[in-house]
This record gives structure tokens, C-alpha cells and sequence, in this order.
């Protein structure tokens, strides 16, 4: 009879012939003193009978063996077996994201504005959010968090994408744009063979377990989020509360407009929620059971650069230095950073280029700097700096 094989755990599939043959063969020697079966007689028919059992047999030992394993088990048992795990079939996701609208002053936005872009898709005013305004800020602009009406990846769109305001408000401009980290999270729904590449995956993996990478790269997938860090500080940090913060650019101010993509508290309580759960510490959320953590609003600490220009300064110097000491701090520092003074120099000499000499290039921190020598400015916990503006001071002598 067929035998596993020992290079692979696989039943072969037994020929029904050659079975044929063996029985016949036991029972010419068993039942007939060595005569030979003769072709349709009670033990020919008796010998296919016994063949074909055995090669049924095949066929559900087969089977049973499948269906013990979640990498070949029929799609029915993959779903009862992954929910019996905590692994349930995904149903599509509706996208989310951040849309920016003007129009006049002081507009009123209605809760049933809508928003359309390519081939009619549409979205709505996210219901289970509480922070978006009712209203046109001073400046004529307003940013709103908006989710897809249907389910689907077709729904997600990139930042900058244009949309359109389908619902007829006074005030309000036809116009609208995706901003932050674009319309994400939409996804169609999960196949079975999806199902089954995360549950190899979720018992090939064993117990989750989280570094700091983890928690950043889940942070960027939240609707807005365009960079996220934890904090450097000197004095800081718990190792056993995870503390993360967000920045919202083009959402809620941008890298040089206050709030310098800080967002309010109400997003802040959302995104908790959303990685560690209501209850701390019970796996409620993204984070593994026993992780405790939140998202907190970080602080901007303002830094005036006052350069003194030898034989006066060049036209268009200060804007030059603003953008590239805006462009470096951003770049390479984050909340609780120690910042290089000297690098800040470097990179207001190289954007005037070999125009200008400067005297001195001075580092005016406000006072909510923790520490300073005379290398470093050391941010204090929670602190994130902000170059607020250049002063060109000629000097003639």
C-alpha cells in the first residue's frame, strides 16, 4: 500500500489498477489455492469494490488533513477557524481624511455638505468626530475631517487632490483639496486567500511584540498625520508609558503657521483611544495588552536669528535664511531635540552664499528653552523649536 513519503508529508494518491491488483492477488492466493480471478467473476467485482474504497479513503484522509492546517483549509472552515482565534474577515473600510474649503468670512458649513471627486465618489462630514468648525474661519478657510460614503481603496486620494463641494451652501466655494496625509484607510473587501496570509502570519509571529519603529510607522496611518516622534529630551523618558506626538501639517497650521500642525485635544483623545484603547493597558487598541501610553500635544519653543551684516546685508538675505533654517530644523529636529548651533549658522551662511559676512549670527531662544552650552540648545520635554524670524542688522565698521 501507498506509504507518506519521508522527503514530503504527502499521501499518494493510490492507483486503483494497481490495487486492483494486490487484492485480486490476496484472494487468488487466499480464497482460490492460487487460481487466477477470472475477469468479472465474484472476486473480480470484489477486488474493484475494495480498490475503489481505498482509493476513496484517500480522498478524505486527504481532506482531513487540509483542513487541519489554515494554509490549505477550504475558505467555510479558514473563517471559522481565524474567528476562533480573534482573526475575523475583514468587511471593505470606508477612507478618512482632511479636506480644506473657502469661501467667506464667517460661513456657516452645514453638517450635510458633501464632497465629490473622480467618477462620482463622494464623501461626507466624518460623524464620529466633534472637532470640525461649523464655520469659515476669519481668513475665509476652514479644514473639515471627512470620510468616504462607500467602502473601498478606490476611495483613497492623495494630498493635494482636488474635490469638489456638491452641496449648495452661501459662502462656500465650489472648490475643495485633500490635505495632511491624504483620504486613507479605505480598503475593499478582504478575500479569503487575505484572511489566510494574516492568519499564517499572526501564528507564524507568535506572541506581538512592539519597538519604537512599530509605533511610529502605525501613527502615520492615521487620517492627517504627517510626521510623528517621541520625545528626546534630557530628562525624559518613562520606559513603560508610550508617549507619541503627532504633527497634522497642512491640517492645523503647517511647519511655519501656529499651530505648526499641533492638534487639538479632541484628536489627540481620538488617536489614544485609537493605539491603547479606553481601558490602559487591556489590549484595547493597536498596542499589545499591557502597553499603556497617549498622544500629547507638543510645544513650540520660537527661535529669532539676528544676523549683523558687515558693509550691510544683500537683498532678500533674511527671506533666504528664513526658509533655510525653517527647512533644516524641520528636517532634523523634533520634540525634545538638541539643536547644533553652529549648524544653524552654517546653513544661514550657505543660503546667502559668499555675498554676505557676518559679524555674528545670533541664536535668540525664548524662555522656554531647558538648557543651552555652547554647542548645543537643548529643548526642553514636550518642546518641539520653530524659527519665527530673521533680523539683518548692518554693521558698517
Amino acid at each position: 500500500m501507498a506509504l507518506i513519503t519521508s522527503m514530503e508529508c504527502v499521501l499518494p494518491r493510490p492507483d486503483i489498477a494497481t490495487l486492483h491488483q494486490q487484492v485480486s492477488a490476496e484472494l487468488s492466493k487466499r480464497l482460490l489455492g492460487g487460481a487466477p480471478v477470472l475477469p468479472m467473476s465474484a472476486e473480480d467485482v470484489l477486488a474493484f469494490v475494495m480498490a475503489g474504497t481505498a482509493n476513496l479513503m484517500h480522498g478524505f484522509v486527504t481532506q482531513a488533513l487540509k483542513e487541519n492546517d489554515p494554509a490549505t483549509m477550504c475558505c467555510d472552515n479558514l473563517v471559522v477557524y481565524g474567528a476562533r482565534r480573534g482573526i475575523d474577515l475583514r468587511a471593505a473600510t470606508r477612507a478618512k481624511g482632511y479636506v480644506a474649503i473657502t469661501g467667506t468670512p464667517g460661513a456657516a458649513i452645514s453638517s450635510t455638505i458633501r464632497f465629490v471627486g473622480e467618477s462620482s465618489r463622494e464623501y461626507k462630514l466624518d460623524p464620529g468626530v466633534t472637532f470640525n468648525p461649523t464655520a469659515l474661519d476669519a481668513s475665509g478657510g476652514a479644514v473639515l475631517r471627512v470620510v468616504a460614503t462607500l467602502g473601498g481603496s478606490a476611495y483613497d486620494l492623495p494630498a493635494g487632490a482636488a474635490l469638489v463641494v456638491s452641496t449648495t451652501l452661501p459662502g462656500i466655494d465650489l472648490d475643495a483639496t485633500v490635505v495632511g496625509n491624504g483620504i486613507t484607510g479605505g480598503s475593499n473587501d478582504e478575500t479569503c486567500e487575505q484572511l489566510r496570509a494574516r492568519i499564517v502570519e499572526a501564528e507564524a509571529s507568535g506572541v506581538i511584540t512592539t519597538n519604537g519603529a512599530w509605533y511610529l510607522q502605525q501613527a502615520q496611518r492615521f487620517p492627517g498625520v504627517t510626521r510623528v516622534c517621541f520625545d528626546e529630551c534630557e530628562q525624559c523618558c518613562d520606559p513603560s508609558h508610550v508617549i507619541l506626538f503627532p504633527f497634522f501639517e497642512g491640517v492645523y497650521g503647517n511647519a511655519v503657521t501656529a499651530p505648526y500642525g499641533v492638534p487639538p485635544g479632541d484628536v489627540l483623545c481620538e488617536m489614544s483611544e485609537w493605539m491603547f484603547g479606553a481601558n490602559a493597558g487591556h489590549g484595547e487598541g493597536l498596542a499589545p495588552f499591557g502597553i499603556t501610553g497617549s498622544f500629547e500635544a507638543a510645544v513650540p519653543t520660537m527661535l529669532t536669528v539676528k544676523a549683523h551684516c558687515f558693509q550691510g546685508c544683500p537683498a532678500g538675505a533674511g527671506d533666504r535664511i528664513l526658509t533655510a533654517l525653517r527647512t533644516l530644523v524641520h528636517a532634523s529636529t523634533c520634540v525634545g531635540s538638541k539643536v547644533c548651533k553652529e549648524q544653524l549658522r552654517a546653513a544661514a551662511y550657505a543660503a546667502v552664499g559668499p555675498d554676505a559676512c557676518f559679524s555674528t549670527v545670533e541664536l535668540d531662544f525664548d524662555d522656554s528653552l531647558y538648557r543651552e552650552d555652547a554647542a548645543y540648545a537643548y529643548l526642553a520635554c514636550q518642546h518641539f523649536l520653530v524659527v519665527n524670524s530673521v533680523e539683518l542688522i548692518p554693521t558698517f565698521t
